[in-house]
């Protein structure tokens, strides 16, 4: 049935999950989809971005030979139930069969090719993976520069699989689609018998940095998780959705990828490189026009760069609906990309640690812009007031920003190393987001911060203990805060407050060029550095970081502020803590010569609709403005 409301979310609940689901494991699960709907489309996929290019079909029927043969191919090499497969693979066709072939055979991991070289070792230790399976040179020469890096520092690989390339594989090397040519592609030569508590995938967090944590998923949390998706975005099969999110996140792997096929739908898979392929974002209507999906997808990142890219009257009339998430999605750019394109732009919120979304905005409801929806079907959501030591106190009013806490058959089995679970797997069940938020009386869930320190870059989390401990490095630093400041694009860009120690002296940029040499990964990288305040501290001795977001975001506002000021707009910005938003910036303008008060609306809405905080616009009197 279709979700409107909240309501429709508790009729679907009225039957339980499990009578609704017959499978035990994902394999099991596309086996019957490739039975009831063997000649519909799995997948479809472009090498490029080029007019001419013929799109590659592949249908539910040659999809599960093909997992079929991947996974007797990691059986016949030695991978069983518990054995691990890691893969850096990019959004070609071949990658699925790989990732859920490993599901079949054992478990997958798959991994950010992105990732120092370091940084894979290490998960890939923490999973004893048996079999690693990467893109050729080919096709990602900086991706299989790093294998060999791995095969060193990993000789207990039982093989090494090449998606793709030219001539015969490296030694010690195999081929993948040559080497699954003889594998049977009608049944699994392992005599296994998966239960839903088997693990299937471990996924890690984070993006670019810091060191990651493992998320154990299993086949029944993926099967819960894959039906409420369904529930909430599309239970016709049919459909084709091109989101080109990557692999090893779960937006890529699950959400645009395992649930969406389950339902018998098909993924459209733009350029190995999917929108990290810039030529995609420049071609995007045209590659629409040609693959024909009626559904489309990317991060707000993505939609935001769509925004700005010439449409070039591509025929896009069969798009229905555009799903977004990975990070809040400014107000302002979801407005600017309904009203330009004409496709609702459709926000949910979810995490890892729930397989995908937990929350999203009802296709054929209400869609809240600035909210990210509704709960998923069998996914308990409430707001509560938690302790420091990860008790929970009380379930929060309407309204009420507390700690958002989810329960239910998609929550993960924990993380690899159980000391990561402190704080975030509460009792009875619950798990603590790590965000802030708040629920209307509809049943929509509103978020305002996070309880955590995380700065998400574009739907890509760095920790800030990376910047703090490096810059802590320098002799002249006596205090350091890595702090997140609003950006238009990336929703959240990484700045460092920093004090100096008494007699010493830097500047920012020296500074910015020690975090530069010193920090592996750019993306966690300061973009600036502020020298100018002491530190606030709390009672006890510890660096007060919400002050310091409250005046990152004044600072960046206070720019956006002068440029109205060039256009004849008297204004101040001033930013403060809110109980029902988190985050609020007040614009205070004094009435300005010749401009309405509907022409100074325009103005600040056009200047400042791309950040995701909360801004209003205030006027004063003369005398009110300091």
């Amino acid at each position: 049935m279709p979700i409107k409301t909240l309501a429709d979310v508790i009729a679907i609940e009225q039957t339980p999950l499990w009578q609704r689901i017959a499978a035990t494991s994902v394999y099991e699960q596309l086996q019957d989809v490739a039975a009831r709907l063997p000649d519909l489309l799995a997948l479809r996929a472009v090498a490029t971005t080029d007019a001419s290019e013929a799109p590659r079909d592949i249908t539910f029927r040659d999809f599960l030979k093909k997992i079929t043969q991947v996974a007797n191919l990691l059986t016949s090499l030695g991978v069983g139930p518990t054995d691990v497969v890691s893969l850096m693979v990019p959004l070609v066709p071949e990658s699925y069969f790989a990732l859920f072939g490993a599901t079949a055979a054992g478990v997958a991991n798959p991994l950010n090719p992105l990732l120092e070289p370091a940084h894979l070792i290490g998960i890939m230790r923490q999973t004893a993976t048996a079999v690693l399976v990467a893109t050729a040179d080919d096709q990602a020469p900086e991706v299989w520069a790093k294998v060999e890096a791995l095969r060193a520092a990993l000789p207990g690989l039982k093989a090494v699989l090449r998606i793709g390339g030219t001539g015969s594989p490296p030694e010690g090397v195999l081929d993948l689609a040559a080497a699954i040519a003889s594998q049977p592609d009608d049944h699994l030569i392992a005599q296994r018998s998966t239960a839903r508590s088997d693990l299937a995938v471990v996924f890690h967090t984070g993006g670019t940095t810091g060191q990651p944590k493992l998320a154990r998923h299993t086949h029944g949390g993926l099967l819960a998780a894959g039906y409420a998706h369904a529930a909430a975005i599309s239970d016709e099969p049919g459909n084709l959705l091109m989101a080109g999110l990557p692999l090893f996140h779960i937006g890529g792997a699950l959400i645009t990828g395992l649930f969406w096929l389950a339902a018998g739908n098909c993924v459209v898979l733009p350029t190995p490189g999917g929108l990290r392929n810039p030529k995609v974002i420049r071609d995007y209507w045209q590659v629409v026009e040609r693959l024909r999906p009626n559904f489309i997808g990317g991060v707000p990142t993505s939609l935001g760069a769509l925004v700005e890219v010439p449409e070039q009257g591509h025929d896009r009339s069969l798009v229905r609906f555009c799903l977004t998430g990975a990070s809040a999605l400014p107000v302002e750019v979801g407005r600017r990309f309904a009203q330009r394109f004409g496709v609702p732009v459709i926000e949910g919120y979810g995490m890892t640690e729930v397989h995908g979304y937990a929350t999203l905005n009802p296709l054929l409801g209400e869609v809240r812009l600035g909210s990210v929806g509704l709960r998923l079907p069998y996914l308990e959501l409430c707001i509560a007031e938690v302790s420091a030591e990860g008790a929970i106190v009380r379930r929060c009013a309407t309204n009420e920003v507390g700690h958002v806490l989810m329960r239910g058959p998609q929550i993960f089995a924990g993380y690899v190393d159980a000391r990561n679970n402190r704080g975030v797997l509460l009792a009875d069940g619950w798990l603590d987001s790590g965000d802030l938020g708040r629920l209307d009386a509809d049943g929509y869930l509103w978020l305002t911060g996070r309880s955590k320190e995380l700065i998400i870059r574009g739907g890509h989390n760095i920790d800030p203990g990376l910047i703090e401990q490096t810059l802590h490095q320098h002799p002249a630093v006596a205090l350091v805060a890595a702090v997140p400041a609003p950006d238009t694009y990336a929703g959240e860009l990484p700045v460092a407050f920093v004090q100096l120690r008494p007699g010493q002296q830097a500047t920012a940029d020296e500074l910015l060029a020690f975090c530069r040499q010193h920090i592996a990964e750019r993306a966690a990288t300061p973009v600036e550095v502020w020298l100018d305040l002491p530190l606030p501290l709390t009672a006890m001795g510890k660096i007060f970081k919400p002050a310091l977001c409250l005046e990152a975001a004044r600072r960046v506002f206070a720019r956006e502020v002068a440029k109205l000021r060039e256009a004849g707009i008297d204004a101040h910005v001033h930013v403060q803590a809110d109980p029902t938003h988190g985050t609020l910036v007040k614009i205070v303008v004094q009435a300005s010569p010749g401009l309405s008060r509907e022409d100074v609306q325009s103005r600040c809405r056009q200047q400042l609709g791309g950040y995701q905080l909360k801004h209003e616009v205030v006027y004063a009197e003369p005398q009110e403005i300091s």
